[in-house]
C-alpha cells in the first residue's frame, strides 16, 4: 500500500540529515510545502561550530533558556576537528565534496565539511525554506477526532523566544543522538558526576585547562582516542584510556597513553588535594584521578515528541471489565530506559510503523552517514508521494523491527563484550544489503536516479572499508614531520 500522502512536510533540524531530506523532498516528492526549522543561527548541525563557543557543562548540554536569549547550543565538534570519512562518501547526489588541498591530507576539516554544507543550503535559504532560530519545543500526534496530522510548538528567537504553534500533515525528526551524552552505567558516577569530576566530548574543546592534570578517558573510538591525544601533550602522564575492545577507529600509538581495562566502580575522596577520584578496574585501580573525561558516544532520544498509544481504562474501579474502554493518550516515544537503546517502532528505522506520517533520518548509524541520508531521505520522499509501497497494516510493519531485535539478540549471543558495536540502530554488516534494497525501490520509483544516486556495490564498499587504512596513513604523516623537524 502507499500511505497517505501529505501535501506539508516539516522536517527538524538543520544538519546533514535534514538538509539533504528537504533538498530531496523538494526535488524528488510531490509535496505543497516543505519547510525546515533549525534552533541555531546557521546550518550544520554538529559541523556547526563556531571557534569560539564555549564549552557547555554537561549537565546542560543541551541549551539553557534564561532572560528570552536565544541559548548557546554547543557542539560535539571539537576545534582542530578532521573527519574520518573522504570526501566522495560525504558528497550528496548531484553536488561532489571538493577534493582536500592537502596531499597527504585526504580527510576535510570542520571548517571544510561546514563551508560545503552552507554551499548545498544555499538555495534552499534562498527560496525561503530554512527558517533558523527556531527551536521545536514540542511534537504532538493529533488525534483523529480533530483531523490528524501533528501539533508543533516552535520557539521563535529572532522575537525574543515567543512560542508560535503550527500544525503539519507530516514530520520528519533528524535531531535523534547529539544532545543526548551517553555514560555507561558503573557503580559511583553519580558522586563523581556531582563533584564536577567528569566531563563527556558533547562539550569538550581542546586540552585547555587539563595542564598538569591526572586524566581518565572512557572509550577508544574516534572522540576517546583524539581527545587523548590532545590530553597527552598537557595533562600528567600517562593518561590513562579506558578501552573494552580492539578498537576498530585509526589512532597512533603513543606511549604517553596507558590503555586499561574497563572500568568497574568509581570513588570520589573530596579531602584529598580539593577532590580526587579512585578508580576500580576490573584489573586493578588508579588512584588520584581528577578527571573522568568521556568519549561514549551518545543515545537516541528525541525530548519534544509525544505520540499517541491507546490505553485500557477501568470503569467502576474494576480493570479490563468485559466491554472495555480505551483512551487514547499522549505519551513520550523515546527515553533512555528502553531497550534495546533505539527509536521503537519505526519500519526501516525511517518511518513510525503506528503512525508513517513521523520520519526520522538520521537514527540509522552509517559508515558513511552522508551517504546514507541521502538514499534513506530519497526513499522517504517516494514513499510519501505514493511512488514506493509499504506493508499495509501497523501489525506488517512492526515485524520489521522484531526481525531486527531477533538478528540483535543472535549478534550478542556471539559476544561477551557489551561494545562490540552491536546496536540497534548500527547496521554494520548489514548496511550495505538495507541500501541495496533501499536503492533498488528508489530506481524502480524514479528511474532518473539510476545515474544520480551513489551506487551501493561492493566495489563501493571496499572503497568504504579502505578508508581506515588512509585514515590510519594520514595521521602518520604529520607526526613523521613533526619527528623531523623536532
Amino acid at each position: 500500500m502507499a500511505v497517505s500522502r501529505p501535501k506539508n512536510i516539516l522536517i527538524i533540524g538543520g544538519g546533514p540529515c535534514g538538509l539533504v531530506t528537504l533538498r530531496n523532498c523538494l526535488e524528488r516528492g510531490e509535496f505543497d510545502d516543505v519547510q525546515l526549522v533549525e534552533r541555531r543561527d546557521d546550518i550544520g548541525g554538529i559541523w556547526n561550530r563556531a571557534e569560539d563557543d564555549p564549552a557547555v557543562p554537561d549537565d546542560d548540554a543541551g541549551g539553557h533558556h534564561t532572560d528570552r536569549r536565544p541559548p548557546r547550543w554547543t557542539s560535539p565538534a571539537y576545534p582542530g576537528m578532521i573527519g574520518n570519512v573522504l570526501p566522495e562518501f560525504l558528497a550528496f547526489s548531484g553536488q561532489p565534496f571538493p577534493p582536500s588541498p592537502r596531499p597527504d591530507q585526504p580527510f576535510p576539516t570542520l571548517q571544510e565539511t561546514h563551508a560545503y554544507l552552507r554551499d548545498f543550503a544555499r538555495p534552499l535559504l534562498d527560496q525561503g525554506k530554512i527558517r533558523l532560530n527556531h527551536e521545536v519545543v514540542s511534537v504532538e500526534e493529533i488525534d483523529q477526532r480533530d483531523g490528524f496530522g501533528w501539533r508543533v510548538v516552535i520557539r521563535d528567537w529572532k522575537q525574543g523566544g515567543i512560542e508560535k504553534e503550527e500544525r503539519w500533515e507530516a514530520i520528519v525528526i533528524s535531531t535523534v543522538w547529539f544532545d543526548n551524552p551517553y555514560f555507561p552505567r558503573v557503580d559511583g558516577l553519580d558522586a563523581i558526576k556531582e563533584a564536577g569530576r567528569v566531563r563527556h566530548a558533547i562539550s569538550w574543546a581542546g586540552p585547555k585547562n587539563y595542564e598538569g592534570k591526572r586524566v581518565l578517558v572512557i572509550g577508544n573510538a574516534n572522540s576517546a582516542n583524539e581527545m587523548a591525544a590532545q590530553l597527552a601533550p598537557l595533562a600528567q602522564l600517562p593518561v590513562y584510556r579506558s578501552t573494552r575492545r580492539v578498537s576498530i577507529f585509526p589512532s597512533l600509538p603513543d606511549e604517553r597513553i596507558k590503555d586499561v581495562g574497563p572500568v568497574v566502580r568509581y570513588e570520589y575522596h573530596p579531602s584529598e588535594a580539593g577532590g580526587k577520584v579512585v578508580v576500580h578496574l576490573q584489573d586493578g585501580i588508579i588512584p588520584n584521578i581528577d578527571y573522568v573525561v568521556f568519549g561514549t558516544g551518545y543515545y537516541p532520544h528525541v525530548p519534544y515528541l509525544r505520540v499517541l498509544e491507546t490505553k485500557p481504562i477501568s470503569v467502576f474501579g474494576i480493570k479490563n471489565p468485559p466491554n472495555e474502554a480505551f483512551i487514547r493518550q499522549l505519551v513520550p516515544l523515546t527515553g533512555q530506559e528502553i531497550h534495546p537503546m533505539r527509536v521503537p517502532s519505526l519500519f526501516r528505522q525511517v518511518l513510525y510503523s503506528h503512525n508513517p506520517t513521523l520520519a526520522f533520518i538520521g537514527a540509522l548509524i552509517s559508515f558513511i552517514p552522508f551517504t546514507f541520508s541521502d538514499l534513506t531521505s530519497t526513499w522517504l520522499a517516494l514513499v510519501w508521494s505514493g511512488h514506493i509501497e509499504i506493508p499495509d497494516t501497523i501489525q506488517r510493519r512492526l515485524q520489521d523491527e522484531q526481525d531486527r531485535l531477533n538478528t540483535l539478540e543472535t549478534l550478542r549471543s556471539q559476544t561477551d563484550n557489551p561494545s562490540d558495536l552491536v546496536s540497534f540502530h548500527f547496521l554494520g554488516q548489514y548496511e550495505l544489503p538495507y541500501a541495496k534494497v533501499a536503492r533498488a525501490e528508489v530506481v524502480q520509483a524514479n528511474p532518473a536516479l539510476e545515474d544520480i544516486l551513489a551506487k551501493w556495490d561492493d566495489p563501493q564498499d571496499n572503497r568504504r572499508f579502505a578508508m581506515y587504512a588512509t585514515k590510519l596513513d594520514s595521521l602518520y604523516t604529520p607526526a613523521e614531520r613533526r619527528k623531523a623537524t623536532a
